[in-house]
């Protein structure tokens, strides 16, 4: 006999799609009482867009329900959070699940996560299943964690997975938030996940250059390169989401490398016999849309070279901490001296260096650091969290004595 939960704890209720189905499924989540346990399944590897194609909803009282997002993509499901209140929704990794819930209008009042609490208590794995066996000895049945949730209609044997997501998700909160206050570590989870409710919940900025990020693009050595490759970046994200297919689908980053890699100097830009030398552009997929290539290609050829892009990216921020040796040996050295530090204090706490130092805050805080050790109100201002400015700002004026407020220059 296994020794593996297969079905939620209730028979499964129809999948909701009508207006009148969420009615009933509101009416009993606001008649029920307690904490919200919440889950989203996306089409990762399948979609061009990161929205949710079904929603896991339970709430002592109310049982689970199974949300079909899709209906309700115009009116929104900002319902869910009127019938809940003031209610805790508890999310298991909820920064993944939060920007698609608030693309539909769900954005909770407060939320506690499973996975970030876990973190906190230096637990060796997070992952939903690992948490469940060990803290509550529940082992579930994980089978279908990377099918297409976009698929019309769902299976039953997918409903019960995911129905199983959020069925023991709220004892699992109550056994890790026990455990957080007993270490003392439970203000530093609500500052957490207050934060990354705040942080998740608001409409991320699109990156200046997206299209650097293909893989592989150091291997491009010339502006001329850069400009082939963009333009064919440019094809391709256009064509996946009229399509609604992830990029590789269409063709891969390597091909387009490759290709782009062809444009030589003081040389004509590849043309559409080009296409026929990169093996990747011979795919079924990729011969589909040669039509659009012939056209990235074209753009690129035209395009005067005071257009061409730069070789490296504008700097947006700091650099990295490893070119301060070359570029400031003064904030190198200072780095050098807290770093260690940083590590030693999370090797004592159990857990991750950068729960207790974000590294966009720490390394701003360092490279700033010229005249004097940054307070906590400072540390604060960079984006720590108050748990983590109590412990930062007295190890940086330990590191950086000669920086500290009140010390001599």
């Amino acid at each position: 006999m296994s020794d593996y939960i297969e079905h939620s704890r209730e028979p499964l209720k129809p999948v909701v799609t009508t207006p009148a189905e969420l009615a009933t499924c509101l009416d009993a989540l606001a008649s029920a009482d307690g904490p919200v346990a919440f889950d989203a399944e996306r089409a990762h590897g399948y979609r061009y867009w990161p929205k949710a194609y079904l929603f896991q909803i339970r709430r002592q009282g109310a049982g689970t329900w199974l949300i079909d997002p899709l209906p309700f993509e115009q009116e929104g499901l900002g319902s869910l959070v009127q019938a809940t209140g003031d209610a805790e929704w508890v999310i298991h990794a909820a920064s993944q699940d939060l920007p698609c819930m608030r693309d539909i209008g769900i954005v909770p009042p407060r939320i506690f996560d499973t996975e970030l609490g876990g973190r906190l208590l230096g637990k060796p794995g997070v992952a939903l299943g690992m948490l469940l066996k060990y803290e509550l000895g529940i082992k579930l049945r994980k089978a279908h964690s990377a099918v297409n949730w976009s698929t019309r209609p769902l299976r039953e044997s997918w409903l019960t997975y995911a129905a199983l997501d959020v069925d023991y998700l709220i004892e699992l909160r109550d056994s890790i938030d026990a455990q957080l206050a007993s270490v003392g570590r439970a203000e530093w989870a609500r500052e957490e996940f207050d934060w990354e409710l705040r942080h998740h919940s608001s409409p991320p900025s699109p990156p200046a250059e997206p299209w650097r990020r293909l893989s592989g693009i150091t291997n491009l050595r010339s502006s001329r390169q850069l400009a082939l490759a963009r333009e064919l970046w440019l094809e391709r994200d256009a064509i996946a989401r009229h399509r609604d297919r992830p990029p590789s689908h269409i063709v891969s980053d390597l091909a387009i490398v490759e290709l782009a890699g062809l444009a030589r100097p003081e040389a004509p830009m590849p043309g559409p016999e080009a296409l026929r030398a990169v093996a990747g552009f011979g795919t079924p997929s990729a011969r589909r849309y040669r039509t659009n290539w012939i056209t990235a290609l074209n753009k690129a050829a035209e395009l005067p070279e005071r257009r061409y892009p730069a070789r490296r990216p504008k700097p947006t921020g700091l650099p990295h901490p490893k070119a301060w040796e070359r570029t400031n040996p003064d904030a190198s050295r200072r780095w050098d001296q807290v770093r260690p530090r940083i590590d030693a204090l999370a090797c004592e706490l159990s857990f991750q260096s950068s729960l207790i130092a974000p590294p966009a805050v720490i390394q701003q805080a360092v490279f700033e650091a010229t005249h004097e050790a940054p307070s906590a109100a400072r540390l604060q201002e960079l984006g720590a969290r108050p748990w983590q400015a109590g412990f930062l700002a007295p190890l940086l004026q330990e590191a950086l004595p000669e920086h500290s407020p009140g010390s001599a220059d």
